[in-house]
């Protein structure tokens, strides 16, 4: 998959050409203007464009699929036909460049992270849980035209009818911005730009804090005045009926000092964190590898996925369990700093194994046999207690989830 370059100054490049942007002929060259320029594939064809703008062309311009939710449930993904992802790829620095990020917005914004987000709310007496339901869904075409015509973009209504039609797909209820497009992320935020400043305002009345990272907005205060039963609640509801969305009550919440509270997943009680639990998942894995061996760990841990989420896409018989480790490790470390006791501790502790076990993805290979030892049984390196271990690691690791080891996100 080709890098996209995001440092090259496409404003310049384009200018307001999409102001006079009259032809279908004329957009497809500004489409491959902004796909070279990146470093993507690029050579359009007008006619090529026109099909891919015409989102009942579904079957020839989108591949969907579903994923599993963490919580249960299943996320509908729409992924964009590799022209079409191309295309989209260069349109979105476009967007990022002509889109500057609100003080609020930490979602999709380069050199913002989820842990910048979190650390607005640390140690505040009353934390504001809220998410908005159905949030890439309920942005209408109409709504990416309105933000395509309204400054700064201020694209002709022929470049917005059709560039809108490459943002969206076709549903049930009209056409709305897919989750799994490059744009839908830049989009949506040029969308609630308005909304973010009509809620920070109003939190600022209030002398609460705001933040929206994607569909989770947090409000904080050391004053009670965020009950869900309260004026202000019902405030944050109207608003974001306004700009056409709704709250998921279901997921509201409302965290008070002296719990534990957390922010898109980071605990924010006394400082940023991980849980307790998180380091306890990671520490129980790291056991079980060094105490039964890599291949049968992985293959538990594959094991103990599927139970709780049922079929996973490209893992054959074993889990890449080391790269979800290292993934799992690099989280802690952005959270809690890479000087934090804990994170070294563990660190240290994975770098010892992968020295010792070197488990490596054979090249070239998948499905059942691409995360086989290269060795032909696991006793060349495991010793004597270790193998009589391996027959009951199954049965030890599925009682390590029951105290919270199936909360893993293990899919890769």
């Amino acid at each position: 998959m080709a890098q996209v370059n995001r440092d090259v100054d496409l404003k310049a490049l384009v200018g307001n050409q999409l102001q006079y942007i009259y032809s279908a002929e004329e957009l497809t060259n500004v489409l491959n203007t902004l796909a070279s320029n990146v470093g993507v594939p690029s050579d359009f064809r007008r006619n090529q464009m026109l099909c891919f703008a015409d989102t009942r062309n579904d079957y020839r311009r989108v591949k969907r699929y579903f994923m599993h939710k963490k919580h249960g449930g299943r996320r509908p993904i729409v992924a964009p036909h590799h022209s079409l992802m191309h295309m989209l790829q260069g349109f979105n620095v476009l967007l990022q460049q002509y889109n500057p990020p609100t003080p609020w917005c930490y979602g999709f914004v380069r050199g913002r992270s989820v842990v910048q987000n979190a650390q607005l709310h640390v140690g505040k007496r009353y934390i504001l849980n809220v998410d908005i339901k159905d949030f890439f869904p309920s942005i209408t075409r109409q709504m990416v035209e309105d933000v395509l015509t309204a400054a700064p973009l201020r694209c002709s209504t022929e470049a917005a009818q059709l560039l809108s039609g490459l943002c969206t797909v076709i549903e049930p209820v009209g056409d709305v911005l897919p989750q799994g497009f490059p744009t839908s992320p830049t989009l949506s935020n040029m969308v609630c730009r308005k909304m973010d400043e009509e809620l920070a305002a109003a939190a600022q009345r209030i002398g609460a804090t705001y933040s929206r990272y994607a569909d989770d907005m947090t409000f904080s205060c050391d004053n009670d005045v965020l009950r869900t039963t309260g004026s202000f609640y019902l405030q944050v509801s109207t608003i974001v009926e306004k700009y056409g969305f709704r709250l998921n009550d279901r997921k509201t919440r409302l965290q008070r000092r002296g719990r534990r509270q957390q922010v898109t997943g980071i605990v924010v009680s006394h400082k940023v964190n991980v849980s307790r639990e998180y380091a306890r998942q990671i520490r129980s894995l790291l056991y079980m590898w060094e105490r039964y061996g890599y291949w049968e760990t992985a293959k538990a841990a594959l094991h103990a996925y599927r139970e709780q989420n049922g079929k996973t896409r490209r893992h054959g018989e074993y889990l890449t369990l080391y790269t979800v480790l290292r993934g799992r490790l690099n989280y802690m470390k952005m959270v809690k700093g890479e000087t934090d006791p804990t994170y070294l501790k563990l660190w240290n502790k994975y770098n010892q194994l992968m020295l010792r076990d070197k488990p490596k993805r054979r090249r070239g290979t998948y499905g059942t046999n691409a995360h086989r030892p290269e060795t032909s049984s696991t006793n060349d390196y495991l010793g004597e207690p270790q193998r009589k271990g391996c027959a009951g690691v199954v049965a030890v690791f599925v009682a390590l989830t029951l105290a919270g080891l199936l909360a893993l996100n293990l899919l890769v």
